[in-house]
């Protein structure tokens, strides 16, 4: 197994790296993928897979997975402009 792996979460889900971004979560630098895709990259820790476990299989009333509107705005705006440079 590649060590990256062990330190890293990948993604290429828009909606996912929004809600961890607005959650406090470490990014780096997005990855360059084939057919201009963009893969978003993770610093991996134990509240970084819990949250990933919440958003995939959460349930809707769970708190974990409220986010301010405003946080989720303005991080959404900040991924889209890192997407876009």
């Amino acid at each position: 197994m590649d060590k990256n792996e062990d330190r890293y979460f990948y993604s290429t889900s828009f909606q996912l790296a929004c809600f961890l971004y607005s959650k406090g979560m470490q990014m780096s630098s997005p990855k360059d993928l084939e057919n201009r895709q963009k893969e978003f990259v993770f610093i991996k820790n134990e509240k970084l897979d819990e949250l990933v476990d919440c958003y995939k299989f959460g349930l809707k009333e769970e708190k974990e997975l409220l986010i301010n509107v405003k946080d989720y705005e303005q991080s959404r705006r900040e991924l889209l402009e890192i997407l876009n440079n």
